[in-house]
């Protein structure tokens, strides 16, 4: 194995380029990505990876052999018919819980996400508040960073998740956390080995050599961006199904284009893997000219297409999946009204 390790990343990642260099640029200083131009230019070398592991993790799993099943849910199995639908829940827009009880009652998406304090921004702890919508009967998915939580943080958070019963876990790294407040960012893990340390936990095994009982385990989701170049992505997922993920949900989406992008990085993926994987596709909605000039400044291409053109695109995938609906207020009467809107249209498309 041929280790490289980027002395220049700000979040010290050791498996390549997290999500956040927006137009190759990073988030944390606006310097260009170290990691995006060494994926440039360099490929897998006889299928195995460039970059250095977790130690910890490493030992544990030579020790495990251990293969719980999944977690049989109504969003797997709509997940296999290319027909899922997922919704990111208003954390910014409900104030109490006769809010959060209205959105449940009126929505039915197949299974609710629950944001990790999008660009550092203090909400709710998606683990917590994901354990709390259990309570209704509804099947979620927390997400989970490292940009605040070391290794031990990260263990307690992913065994609350085995231990109520959730449906899906997103792994991802995480934007850097003092965006909105000055705090102290930890990146203890990347996203590709949060995953194995999650395979690791959801099968019982604890980074202290630890077993404990799982029936049934959480599926590991992980991240997809469509907006780098199809070669550096393709070689991002190919680690990613290494470390265990079997889901991926993609950064936002707006246009036709990206999603034909995510056809391309998945062509180059069969250069190194024949596993398949399915995406779920994630759409803001509405999309105006503000939402517009957000997504520009955030490196994330745009054009004047249509919520409907890009849903149609999206069923054109080869891979299973389905959409993640991000819809954008802050107001839950006017988030149930977008939602419902959003929701017909979907729905006319898919079936």
């Amino acid at each position: 194995m041929i280790k490289l390790k980027v002395l220049s990343c700000p979040k010290s990642l050791l498996n390549g380029p997290c999500g956040g260099a927006f137009n190759g640029k990073c988030e944390v200083n606006g310097n260009l990505c170290p990691w995006l131009r060494i994926l440039e230019r360099v490929h897998y070398l006889d299928g195995a990876t460039l970059f250095n592991e977790q130690p910890i993790l490493m030992e544990i799993e030579k020790i495990s052999n251990r293969d719980v099943k999944p977690k049989k849910s109504n969003f797997w199995s709509q997940v296999e018919k290319g027909k899922a639908l997922s919704v990111e829940f208003p954390i910014a827009a409900v104030k109490n819980e006769e809010d959060i009880a209205k959105i449940v009652a009126k929505t039915n998406p197949t299974l609710y996400t629950i944001p990790d304090n999008p660009l550092g921004y203090p909400h709710f702890s998606p683990t917590a508040f994901a354990t709390y919508l259990k309570h209704f009967g509804i099947e979620v998915m927390p997400h989970l960073t490292a940009k605040d939580r070391n290794l031990s943080a990260l263990t307690a958070e992913l065994k609350t998740a085995v231990l109520f019963n959730f449906e899906v876990v997103l792994l991802t790294t995480g934007d850097w956390p003092s965006l909105t407040l000055p705090s102290r960012p930890v990146f203890d893990l990347d996203s590709a080995n949060m995953i194995r340390l999650a395979k690791l936990i959801f099968n019982g095994v604890l980074p202290t050599k630890e077993i404990f009982e799982v029936m049934e385990r959480p599926r590991v989701a992980g991240t997809l961006n469509p907006h780098y170049k199809p070669r550096v992505e393709a070689q991002r997922i190919a680690r990613k199904l290494m470390a265990g993920v079997e889901l991926f949900f993609t950064q936002v989406v707006e246009n036709r284009e990206s999603i034909i992008k995510i056809k391309e990085a998945f062509l180059e993926l069969k250069k190194y893997t024949n596993v398949e994987v399915p995406v779920m596709v994630s759409l803001l909605y509405p999309i105006n000219d503000d939402i517009r000039l957000l997504l520009k400044r955030m490196g994330i291409p745009v054009e004047n297409g249509t919520f409907e053109e890009v849903l149609e695109e999206v069923k054109s995938l080869d891979v299973a999946g389905g959409v993640n609906l991000i819809v954008l207020s802050k107001n839950p009467n006017d988030w149930l009204n977008l939602w419902k809107e959003a929701y017909e249209q979907v729905k006319e498309v898919f079936g």
